[in-house]
């Protein structure tokens, strides 16, 4: 593990303390037309193409929510090769499983089958090389680590986007509110800071009545209210669980139902929210907007002049 002690620090205030003048630029890029400087969410396979008004711009957290088992670590994984895709550089903290069972993961959602060739395995992680970084690290953290990680990935690696997978790995208890609520704005002020976009997975609490079937809600997230409150985007996760179940039983289902649905119930700097429907593909652990089979991925090099799509 990478000596991340230099990264636990107190910004510099007087770099902070600027004339009203020194952010004439930036002021006048908030009245020009949003470009496209934020990555997108979307894939060879036009996923979430319905959600492409979502952005994950610099300076900003995003969380991630849904029940247990609702596959959110599943859609983030993909998220992340698809950030990768546009050159974007991502590191992933999975602190609930090891890295190579997080490659081993991917593979099979770039290769677009469940078991991948040897071939396509090799030549996703040299392709990965320069886009993706693991934290080697599975169990909890402390949330001052956490931050310093990612000032680490910021400063060494120019790093664009962190995935922590999941808060509960950070502030394990959710009775510990103020725990949870300092850590966000610790991240939230991190996030400004280095110029990464942070993106972090919760939990939702399980409804009174243990029925998971009505997708949640921001409100529904675990612990602190902070969590969504201070986050600039929202994005819940929910799996139709009843319909997995009749399927793996070889009961018919309506195949026009998605699987899933992911919702942006905020984007603080975003004009859209919205939700999107997605259908799963086991095989490839892949999710589509549309239903089809999803295709592999055409990994093009670092140094081509070619766009990815």
């Amino acid at each position: 593990m990478a000596d991340l002690a230099a990264y636990v620090q107190v910004p510099d205030l007087e770099a902070k303390v600027q004339r009203a003048s020194e952010y004439l630029p930036q002021t006048l890029r908030e009245f020009a037309p949003e470009d496209d400087s934020g990555s997108r969410m979307y894939a060879p396979s036009m996923l979430l193409q319905n959600a492409r008004g979502l952005r994950f711009r610099p300076g900003e957290v995003t969380v991630w929510a849904g029940y247990n088992g609702h596959r959110k670590s599943m859609l983030t994984s993909q998220a992340a090769i698809d950030l990768c895709v546009q050159r974007q550089r991502v590191l992933i903290a999975s602190l609930e499983m090891a890295p190579a069972r997080t490659l081993a993961r991917m593979s099979r959602q770039v290769a677009a089958v469940e078991r991948p060739a040897r071939a396509t395995v090799e030549a996703f992680h040299r392709w990965a090389d320069g886009r993706l970084w693991l934290f080697d690290h599975v169990g909890a953290i402390d949330g001052e680590l956490c931050i310093a990680l990612c000032r680490y990935f910021a400063d060494k690696h120019e790093g664009q986007h962190v995935f922590i997978d999941s808060m509960m790995m950070v502030c394990g208890s959710e009775e510990h509110i103020d725990e949870q609520k300092q850590f966000v704005t610790r991240l939230c002020r991190t996030a400004v800071e280095t110029g990464l976009h942070l993106h972090l997975v919760a939990h939702c609490r399980k409804p009174s009545n243990g029925d998971d079937g009505d997708p949640p809600t921001k409100y529904d997230v675990k612990g602190s209210g902070a969590i969504s409150d201070q986050a600039s985007n929202v994005v819940m996760v929910w799996s139709d669980r009843a319909r997995a179940v009749a399927a793996a039983a070889g009961n018919p289902v309506d195949t026009t139902k998605p699987d899933a649905l992911m919702t942006v119930e905020k984007q603080r700097n975003g004009a859209w929210e919205g939700r999107v429907k997605l259908w799963f593909d086991g095989g490839s652990l892949r999710f589509t907007s549309d239903g089809s089979m999803p295709g592999p991925y055409e990994l093009r090099p670092l140094n081509s002049t070619m766009e990815a799509f």
